[in-house]
């Protein structure tokens, strides 16, 4: 049936291209309004992603002549019936797309696309669980050309000549990927959202040049979220998108302190409904932006500023060197963080974290590290002190997501929560800050809640500072609203490379060349970690001045190591 459904395809489109199906056609009025109609009409949504396949599924089986479900396709018969229907866009449609930057502009060439999907069925030919996921965006993506690229006129020659079309997935949507390696990424990035990192984290001199791809697009346009499929089943107090069915409101997404994927492990924190956005007077609401320059400490010099969950993808058994990436799909490491500063200049492209880390699981009993996160331009420096010695951690924060051309995450944009969207007003609790805790231990304050994509932020009304941010795949950042200072008073505080991360500074460097850049076949003192964490596993924290013992042997700049409890 696929090879019968394959050449009603190739059929339709020889006719077409020898002009047996009639003059060029043009697009008609109910084309235009349809391409300048960005929402759907009530008649063309559904409560939710499945409900929606299901209505968009029926206007397709009373529209088309032929149609086949989505899993009776092949993603090669898929590739080319979108060259197909690429082949025929109709340039009217595309000029409106492309002027108001809608997200139905096609901005590749047909060849352009071909190789790109060639390479994809390389990769999902040697990990077959990328098929399906592959699948069912190919029938998303096909169905929206079908529908947005074509004139009816030219959608009508293609019936006359037999065509099948391809109805959309009626399942929730599949999670794409196991964390299987930079191949796999690159597929799941091309059927999720391709490098949203790159529209908050991008220079912010190409962000305010208006640069293609650096700017959040809208994801109220969308509803097929959450774009990596919520692998590990979070309820929507804990993950809540705003590309999801049904939309996010009030009090969802709100999360709290996370310990790990496990949906139940949160200390989740409470909130009541105060106004929505429709109720509450405009003149009182502060943007989410941060000043362009700012130092976050509190004024009595203690820890608790700036305070954090980190998340990021776990790349070591004992979580010491991760960072946020753009999806939830692997097994993720949680850690949360007291800061005594943060420090932040975006025309430096820098910021920088002090931390002080509470050790969890197995290091629980050991005494606290301290932590120093910089970032500036392009590379980011870790620099833990792990009891009794120094490590340098450099790092390429972009993971190179893409080559051709290539592309480097920034520290994100001041202005990266400009176009999110105001859902109301809150009575929230706010975590850690002047003195709190956690869950129904924090502040409660009242303040106002706005969301982009899987990003939710809170200003306060009061002091028209941004309080809280929270993304379920990166972490909970908390601000104290009294701590702020906007500018950056020493500017040595962005001093990169480290001189920690030199050859001669920390006796463990991961990933350093000798001049202290990100370099990712150079490493030295690993021997040191793994000695650190053996006599750590065996001995406990008594077994840390054995360590310095050794260490000082084949390192003497440890010398003046001391055991801080």
């Amino acid at each position: 049936r696929i090879q019968a459904m394959r050449t009603l395809v190739v059929s339709a489109v020889t006719a077409l291209l020898l002009g047996e199906a009639g003059a060029s056609a043009s697009a008609s009025v109910n084309d235009m309004r349809r391409a300048k109609t960005k929402k759907p009409r009530a008649a063309y949504k559904g409560d939710d992603q499945t409900t929606m396949s299901n209505v968009l599924n029926q206007h397709l089986k009373r529209s088309e002549k032929s149609t086949l479900p989505c899993e009776q396709w092949s993603t090669v018969d898929l590739q080319e019936f979108m060259a197909a229907i690429a082949e025929h866009r109709e340039d009217e449609l595309q000029q409106i797309y492309h002027s108001v930057e809608d997200r139905r502009d096609l901005k590749h060439t047909v060849e352009d696309h071909k190789s790109h999907w060639a390479k994809l069925n390389h990769i999902v030919s040697n990990h077959p669980h990328l098929y399906e996921p592959q699948q069912e965006s190919h029938c998303r993506e096909a169905v929206m050309w079908w529908t947005h690229h074509l004139v009816e006129e030219k959608r009508g020659h293609f019936r006359l000549q037999g065509i099948t079309v391809p109805l959309l997935p009626e399942g929730p949507k599949k999670p794409c990927g196991r964390g299987e390696g930079s191949d796999e990424e690159l597929v799941c990035l091309y059927i999720n959202e391709k490098n949203s990192c790159d529209w908050c984290h991008s220079t912010q001199a190409e962000h305010d040049a208006g640069a293609e791809g650096t700017t959040p697009p809208d994801a109220l346009q969308k509803t097929t979220g959450p774009d990596d499929g919520n692998p590990h089943g979070w309820d929507r107090l804990r993950r809540c998108d705003q590309d999801q069915l049904p939309r996010c409101q009030l009090c969802e997404g709100v999360a709290g302190k996370v310990w790990s994927d496990r949906n139940e492990d949160i200390d989740l924190t409470p909130c009541e409904i105060v106004a929505n956005a429709s109720d509450v007077d405009p003149k009182t609401v502060a943007p989410p932006l941060y000043p362009k320059a700012f130092t976050v400490k509190r004024k009595d010099g203690k820890q608790g500023g700036y305070s954090d969950t980190l998340i990021g993808w776990k790349t070591d058994p004992f979580c010491f060197g991760f960072f946020p990436q753009n999806d939830s799909i692997p097994p993720l490491c949680y850690r949360s963080e007291d800061s005594l500063v943060k420090y932040y200049d975006i025309e430096k492209e820098a910021t920088r974290i002090d931390y002080t880390i509470h050790n969890q699981g197995v290091f629980s009993i050991f005494p606290n590290i301290t932590s120093t996160i910089l970032m500036v331009q392009d590379t980011m420096w870790i620099q833990n002190h792990l009891w009794v010695v120094d490590q340098c951690i450099c790092a390429n924060p972009s993971g190179n997501h893409c080559e051709t051309p290539p592309c480097k995450s920034y520290v994100h944009h001041w202005d990266t929560f400009k176009t999110a969207q105001y859902l109301g007003r809150e009575k929230i609790a706010v975590e850690w800050i002047q003195n709190h805790g956690t869950g129904k231990s924090g502040k409660m304050m009242e303040l106002d809640h706005f969301i982009l994509w899987s990003h939710h932020v809170w200003t306060d009304p009061v002091s028209r500072r941004l309080v809280r941010a929270w993304k379920p795949f990166n972490g909970l950042q908390n601000y104290d609203p009294e701590a702020w200072v906007d500018s950056v008073a020493d500017d040595s505080v962005f001093e990169a490379p480290p001189k920690k991360c030199k050859k001669g500074g920390a006796p463990i460097r991961i990933n350093c060349d000798d001049e202290g850049h990100y370099h990712p076949k150079k490493s030295e003192g690993i021997e040191h970690l793994e000695a650190l964490f053996m006599i750590a596993a065996q001995k406990g924290p008594e077994g840390l001045q054995d360590f310095v013992d050794v260490l000082y042997k084949s390192h003497p700049a440890a010398a003046d190591t001391t055991i801080v409890i």
